[in-house]
């Protein structure tokens, strides 16, 4: 008898990560895998060789551990993408939100130290109602309890006490506890900013290192509106502006740049004609990206496009004719 791979133990991170992935997720993370357009067709994930026979313990312990990732992939493979492309996804996705997470609770470090010096001044503040010789133990106690949820007291504290003392003390925790709310809603706040700026950082590198590449192969950027050649203002050595190596070889072209007929005949109409073929075409790949919508990103009817058969209305939201 054969023997089946042994599966790994998955990281507790993913843990709390995989039972709320959503082939939406995927979906906006297959857009990190490449595929080489070598004979091999090598798959890439962030630029780095992505090896799936590497990882196919860690890919049975998460099938095992999390049954309804197989209705994802059932969904997505080979419909959208290979088996390679699906895992590269998943495995991005995972990494991503983790290295998200740690970035997020660095920002929010000194949030949750001033969170626990807050429950401290609470205790005390709580404890100062007592006599003077059982608020000095309670204060000394208190110091070695920075991790500890606030324990409410106040029955204690407030025995033998006039109104006025009484009214004064609540009304003193109940700012404290608003407080404590405005601190935790903060620190909400930041997590999901820090998160976005994550992702916006991954983007813009992302973007830079495409742009590079472009820059290597081309030498230099066509500007097509003034038929004149954009340069890299240093004859040998690196770009300033964008830190390619510059082969001086590919620094100029030879001839010169033909327009298109169409670019031709768009650059002799008036400014108000340009104008309104610009709307027109905006127009069309609005429609165009509504419909591609349904087909590429999702299943539903709502982005789908077609008419009602009582009204001919087009638009699948639009109010009822009855």
């Amino acid at each position: 008898m054969g023997q089946s791979p042994s599966t790994a133990k998955l990281p507790e991170e993913w843990k709390s990560l995989l039972p709320n992935i959503k082939r939406d997720d995927i979906i906006r993370s297959a857009k990190r895998v490449t595929i080489s357009s070598g004979e091999d067709r090598t798959i890439y994930l962030d630029d780095e060789e992505f090896d799936l026979d590497d990882r196919v313990p860690v890919a049975l312990a998460i099938l095992r551990d999390f049954p309804h990732i197989k209705d994802v992939r059932f969904k997505l493979v080979p419909g959208r993408m290979t088996e390679e492309q699906f895992w590269g996804s998943l495995f991005g996705y995972l990494q991503e939100t983790v290295e998200a997470d740690r970035v997020v609770e660095n920002v929010v470090g000194k949030l949750d130290m001033d969170m626990a010096e807050l429950q401290i001044e609470t205790k005390i503040s709580q404890s100062s109602f007592d006599d003077d010789e059982a608020a000095a133990a309670t204060a000394e106690s208190l110091s070695s309890e920075v991790n500890d949820n606030h324990n409410n007291s106040s029955d204690h504290s407030t025995q033998d006490m006039p109104p006025f003392y009484v009214e004064e003390f609540r009304a003193q925790e109940e700012h404290i506890h608003r407080l404590q709310r405005s601190l935790r809603e903060a620190n909400h706040k930041i997590r999901k900013l820090g998160l976005e700026l994550h992702k916006e950082r991954k983007k813009r590198h992302s973007e830079g290192v495409e742009r590079e590449s472009n820059t290597t192969e081309n030498g230099g950027t066509t500007n097509t509106s003034d038929n004149t050649t954009l340069q890299h203002r240093d004859s040998i050595g690196s770009c300033p502006r964008c830190n390619s190596i510059i082969s001086p070889s590919k620094q100029l072209h030879k001839g010169e740049w033909i327009l298109h007929d169409d670019c031709r005949e768009f650059l002799k109409l008036d400014d108000h004609l340009k104008e309104n073929l610009r709307k027109e075409k905006e127009k069309r790949i609005n429609e165009v990206l509504t419909q591609m919508k349904f087909i590429l990103d999702t299943d539903d009817l709502k982005d789908s496009y077609g008419k009602w058969s009582c009204c001919e209305s087009e638009e699948y939201s639009a109010e009822g004719c009855s």
